[in-house]
């Protein structure tokens, strides 16, 4: 997968690195049509994200993470397969919460996007547990090459 990565928040730290680890992660981990596509990843305000959230699911809310699939049909010679947009304070908030640290978190909230954009969702409790295992799976390898601090 190739990677676009851009951060519209100012003064938080460069998430580059961790997000290129994700998606080279990801690219290597999932099934292979999916591997020469392209992926945008942006890291925004709430603001952002609500009017984002508004605008795509009518829900007119801050939430941590959306994702967009570009790629209507998996066998299309388009090779955008979507976009993630991730909240940063969200994702603040919940790591506190949650006692781990923002870069995981941020991680988490990535491999959730591209979770999505290959198909996985989480509507129904087997869905739920199909995806949760996938992300687990590729945290676990993230863990190996990047120290959460």
């Amino acid at each position: 997968m190739v990677l676009e990565f851009e951060s519209q928040v100012p003064n938080i730290p460069d998430y580059n690195n961790l997000i290129a680890l994700c998606v080279d992660i990801f690219s290597q981990n999932t099934d292979r049509k999916f591997q020469d596509t392209m992926v945008s990843v942006a890291i925004v305000s709430e603001n952002t994200i609500q009017n984002l959230n508004s605008q795509y699911r009518n829900k007119d809310k801050v939430t941590d993470v959306l994702s967009f699939n570009l790629m209507l049909d998996y066998s299309t010679e388009d090779m955008t397969l979507g976009e993630i947009v991730i909240c940063y304070n969200k994702a603040l908030v919940q790591s506190q919460e949650l006692g781990h640290s923002i870069d995981y978190e941020i991680a988490t909230l990535c491999i959730h996007g591209l979770c999505h954009l290959v198909g996985y969702d989480h509507q129904t409790d087997a869905d739920y547990t199909k995806m949760h295992s996938k992300e687990e799976d590729l945290l676990r390898i993230i863990k190996q090459h990047y120290s959460f601090s």
